[in-house]
């Protein structure tokens, strides 16, 4: 037998020895062809053939880093496993034709953003109207566009298993804080367009468990989540989910405003697109420094990760559609002379993508359209790397 790991939900099973279209046993996904083994997946076609420089017309064209990539560096030593890279590519089965997508709210505007604990250091928030609308339109699936573009699929594929189809997410806000303790303490909060049809397969997806000293509060077990979370039922359309009991009887009352939030954190999402339908900010942190970040990486298989952040403070990167996929990032050095240092080294290496730079002070901002992924994104990995 031949392990293989969903890239939807991230359940590991068994391939059998003589297979043709594999379907994960738990999601029901289909698993695309250029994820399987060699010996295993049916035969390719020309059209996976393909290399990066052949990518068709409408295809993203994303390689093996995701493109949620920059944040990875400081996003991944949470080990969530909510970024996934895929190397899958798909034909635009919808024509070239744009529709504008559904509006997005700012970050500052998502209700959930209110709800997350006051010692947060890293938020991530997904709208999911404009992502799946897009998806449509370039042939894929939502989880497979989620899969794409790096984005939280397992988690998201499991919420869609447990009841809760990425169709009925208004928004979604996760929360981080790493602090001294070598476990992060996660927090989110789920608002949905319509209740829950199926209340009873909802609980016993996520393993509910009912607090019985606290009515409306039960133990869940989250998909793509790894530790156990509290969760809190607000109203028929509300959830607030957090790993530690005393976070969420904070989050259970709403702020007015983000004002309560660190303020490096609030400034790094002044710097988010406002367009973005799914974006992550961080605190303004002596990254490198912190303890549960040591313990982590090489957890995460991401040994180098301090030395990767030696010298940034804070990273903000959102997703836009106006109507076209674009990514707009900016990262905050140490200081202005440390900005300009890394403009100057990333300048002539930049030279021949279509990714625009600018400098700000301490920030250096990166725009890049989505036609410009597949080279844009390892070429900026590659200016982190040490």
């Amino acid at each position: 037998m031949t392990a293989l790991t969903c890239p939807f939900c991230n359940t590991a099973f068994d391939l059998p020895s003589l297979i043709g279209r594999v379907v994960c046993p738990r999601c029901g996904e289909a698993i695309p062809a250029k994820m399987l083994p060699a010996k295993a997946g049916p035969a390719i076609t020309a059209a996976e053939r393909q290399g990066p420089s052949e990518t068709a017309p409408g295809r993203l064209g994303l390689r093996p880093v995701t493109l949620f990539g920059i944040l990875l560096l400081v996003g991944s030593l949470v080990g969530l496993g909510l970024w996934y890279s895929s190397t899958s590519q798909k034909p635009d089965s919808a024509g070239s034709g744009s529709k504008a997508p559904p509006a997005t709210r700012p970050p500052n505007a998502l209700p959930g953003l209110l709800r997350l604990p006051p010692e947060t250091q890293i938020a991530l928030a997904l709208q999911p109207a404009p992502l799946i609308q897009y998806a449509e339109r370039v042939g894929l699936s939502p989880e497979a566009m989620l899969a794409e573009l790096g984005l939280p699929v397992g988690l998201v594929s499991g919420l869609k298993n447990a009841g809760i189809p990425p169709e009925s997410i208004d928004h979604l806000v996760l929360g981080v804080s790493l602090s001294e303790s070598p476990l992060p303490r996660l927090s989110m909060a789920l608002f949905l367009r319509e209740p829950i049809a199926g209340e009873r397969h909802f609980r016993e997806a996520v393993k509910f468990r009912q607090n019985a000293d606290k009515p409306g509060r039960a133990k869940v077990d989250l998909p793509g989540i790894p530790l156990p979370m509290e969760m809190l039922t607000v109203d028929a359309t509300t959830y607030l989910f957090s790993s530690d009991e005393r976070s969420l009887d904070g989050m259970a009352k709403p702020k007015e405003n983000a004002d309560f939030l660190k303020l490096g954190l609030r400034e790094s999402i002044r710097k988010v697109d406002p367009a973005s339908f799914a974006w992550v900010a961080t605190d303004n942190l002596a990254w490198a420094d912190l303890p549960t970040l040591k313990l982590l990486a090489p957890l995460i298989q991401q040994p180098d990760l301090p030395k990767r952040l030696k010298g940034i403070r804070a990273i903000a990167l959102g997703l836009t559609l106006r109507p076209e996929l674009a990514a707009q990032g900016s990262v905050r050095f140490a200081d202005p002379k440390a900005a300009g240092e890394f403009e100057t080294r990333a300048k002539p290496k930049l030279a021949e993508t279509k990714i625009a730079m600018g400098g700000d002070e301490e920030w250096v901002s990166l725009t890049m359209p989505g036609e410009s992924f597949a080279n844009g994104i390892p070429a900026i990995l590659g200016l982190f790397e040490k």
